[in-house]
């Protein structure tokens, strides 16, 4: 018994944490982004700048956007070495070597038995009769651009996925704000609400009510509070600047704004300007040089040995020339032609999977964008916000004035908070509508730039 007592005793010593500034200077200490020339202390400045500009220094010092991009010069690379001719080879060779009971002799001069020495330098290359070289180059040049393409694609992800945490935080920065409002309110109603308690004008139960319902808002406020700091670690990440305890401020704020002002054509659009189909298209044109390039390199003689040597020996000399030449009689590349040609066939069907998909995904975010944008206009028609916050501040003026019960006050307090909650829910799914159909219609990128 004597044991629990110490461990209670114990557990309810108190505990001294690390204060938040040592455990900044902490993290500072190892914080990669103070070595990272690219990455400057903009956060002071993003308040400033629009969502078009953002993203522009984003793409510029993201070290993910850059280490994509790396993989075009990569590329550029195998397009290069595809491109080169075969090295020539310089043989040199001596015979008749003076050999003694002394050891090795120098073969460059003459030895005491055996005569002068022969010897015999030549050179050999390898000519390309096929077009095997020129061939594989036209393959590597469409893998060259299918890689551009794929990055073109992987940018058009990475924007989206930029533009949609930047709405998000936009919305959750408009749910605190009046959450915040609320929770102010609540707190200046609690003492009137108290005040009055106490004088007898109402039930204290009523004040417990209200306390009650402050505590729930103060608990949404604060979860609020939680989302927008984990959103705003993803945008600080993808926009490539260093994350921070402050808040990150940003210029902008939820408004409807129709499509048609955003610039937004329904029926202007082309399936062929998605990167990853290009991408895939580039992939089959590719597959059907790789089928020649299988068979040039499979051929009776692609590849012709052309050699010439000089031989001397003493005051004789000769000149030879030889020619070598691989006949492919048994192993004529027949497996990697049957599998290049069914490469080939795999991919024409993933072009037309990815068209199929591509319509699709046009078709959604199309019908998800009408009907959000139906939807607020709408709301902006019947001026739903308006109405409701006129109906919430009669109800809250009633029960101040004791001509309205404690439910009815309530009732209304959370039908506005509902309301409220929706109508900038509606707007930020609106704005990820728009961002989802323009990156499926592949207007989102490099490739209108």
């Amino acid at each position: 018994m004597r044991f629990f007592s110490i461990l209670l005793f114990l557990a309810l010593l108190p505990v001294t944490a690390q204060s938040t500034e040592d455990v900044e200077d902490v993290l500072e200490t190892i914080n990669p982004y103070r070595t990272d020339t690219r990455s400057e202390d903009v956060e002071d400045v993003l308040k400033e700048w629009d969502l078009d500009r953002i993203e522009k220094y984003s793409i510029s010092n993201n070290p993910i956007y850059l280490a994509e991009k790396q993989n075009i010069n990569m590329s550029r690379g195998d397009l290069i070495t595809s491109a080169l001719y075969r090295n020539p080879v310089f043989q040199y060779q001596t015979q008749f070597l003076p050999l003694s009971s002394n050891g090795f002799q120098n073969p460059f001069t003459t030895g005491s038995t055996g005569g002068p020495v022969e010897i015999a330098p030549a050179v050999y290359q390898d000519i390309d009769l096929a077009g095997v070289i020129q061939q594989q180059t036209k393959v590597a040049k469409k893998e060259f651009l299918s890689q551009i393409a794929a990055f073109e694609d992987f940018d058009r992800m990475f924007r989206l996925r930029l533009r949609q945490n930047y709405w998000l935080y936009l919305y959750v920065t408009e749910l605190i704000n009046f959450q915040k409002e609320f929770h102010e309110n609540y707190n200046d109603l609690l003492e009137l609400t108290k005040f009055r308690a106490e004088k007898g004008d109402i039930s204290p139960l009523e004040y417990d009510r209200i306390f009650l319902e402050k505590i729930r808002i103060e608990k949404d406020y604060k979860e609020s509070e939680i989302l927008r700091s984990q959103v705003a670690k993803d945008l600080r990440f993808l926009i490539g600047i260093s994350p921070k305890s402050k808040i990150l401020t940003l210029k902008g704020h939820l408004k409807y704004v129709s499509s048609k002002e955003l610039g937004i054509k329904m029926n202007e659009f082309n399936i062929e300007d998605r990167p990853d189909l290009k991408g895939l298209q580039l992939k089959v044109a590719k597959n059907r040089m790789n089928i020649e390039l299988q068979k040039k390199q499979g051929g009776v003689a692609p590849f012709v040995n052309l050699g010439g040597e000089v031989r001397a020996k003493g005051n004789e000399s000769y000149a030879g020339v030889f020619v070598t030449m691989p006949l492919k009689v048994f192993d004529r590349n027949q497996g990697n032609i049957f599998k290049a040609e069914e490469q080939y066939k795999k991919s024409i069907l993933e072009v037309e999977s990815k068209k199929k998909q591509i319509y699709a995904e046009i078709r959604a975010a199309m019908r998800e964008l009408e009907s959000r944008e139906e939807l607020l206009q709408g709301y902006d028609k019947v001026k739903l916000i308006d109405k409701n916050r006129e109906v919430q501040e009669k109800y809250r003026l009633a029960y101040i004035r004791g001509a309205s019960n404690l439910v009815s006050f309530l009732e209304a307090e959370k039908n506005y908070l509902t309301v409220l909650k929706g109508y900038y829910e509606q707007i930020y799914l609106y704005f990820n509508a728009i961002e989802s159909y323009r990156a499926a219609v592949g207007k989102l990128g490099m490739i209108n730039e």
